[in-house]
């Protein structure tokens, strides 16, 4: 597989947005997260991570950025969260011993990992034995680039249809890796995770300023979701389990 050449740190989901309860719903609906022990690899501000401490006994939260830690700390000083950590680390080196984790999280950061193959790795060792892995990337089919590239002449990044290009181009431009599904599963079932079930996410359009078709474009992409059209769905969702 080859590998984008300009990957860019993200940004993280806002919170509020209602990108992050149909996240959740997803997962919810595939695992019980009930006194588990989690770590999110990537937390970002925490917006997503804070969602697991409602359920989880003991919540982790690692990511290399300070600026977006600092903000996550804020939250949970604010809120008396008692049961959530935060750390910063590197995905590619996670300073845990073996077999410490009930269920891992990445959730929209591994195409921004410059090594994927060694952060997936370090995920695979801190879980326990049967221990689960909850993992969402950028969908190939999409029709948008989400994470935008380097266009030549493009001012606008986000050019339509350009995650459809060859690998090798689009790979040569944009900002953060994107997947089909063949290649997520194939990548994760690589480094040993077993029981791997996908799924697919609409886009909920959160930083869409009218709310009027905001609104009806919600109705149509959520209501695909229950079509075979899902396959064009803006994120994948990948559930695995340590053998």
């Amino acid at each position: 597989m080859t590998d984008v050449k300009n990957i860019i740190l993200g940004a993280p989901i806002e919170y509020g947005y209602l990108g992050i309860k149909r996240r959740m719903k997803l997962i919810l609906r595939d695992l019980d997260l009930t006194d588990k022990c989690l770590l999110d690899v990537g937390c970002g501000n925490g917006a997503q991570t804070i969602e697991f401490t409602n359920l989880c006994k003991n919540v982790i939260g690692v990511d290399k950025e300070q600026r977006r830690l600092d903000e996550f700390r804020e939250i949970c000083q604010t809120s008396g969260l008692r049961n959530c950590e935060i750390k910063q680390m590197n995905a590619e080196n996670l300073q845990f011993e073996d077999e410490s984790f009930d269920i891992v999280s990445c959730i929209e950061t591994l195409e921004h990992i410059p090594n994927q193959g060694k952060a997936l790795s370090e995920m695979y060792r801190v879980l326990r034995s049967r221990g689960s892995l909850i993992l969402s990337v950028p969908n190939r089919w999409w029709i948008f680039e989400t994470h935008g590239a380097n266009l030549p002449l493009l001012k606008w990044n986000r050019f339509p249809f350009f995650s459809w290009a060859p690998k090798k181009i689009h790979d040569k431009y944009a900002y953060g890796r994107i997947y089909t599904k063949k290649e997520i599963v194939k990548l994760v079932r690589s480094f040993g995770f077993k029981d791997i079930e996908t799924e697919y996410l609409m886009p909920p359009l959160d930083k869409l300023g009218n709310r009027f078709l905001r609104k009806a474009l919600r109705k149509l992409l959520f209501s695909l979701e229950r079509t075979p059209l899902k396959i064009f769905g803006v994120s994948m969702f990948v559930f695995g389990r340590k053998s």
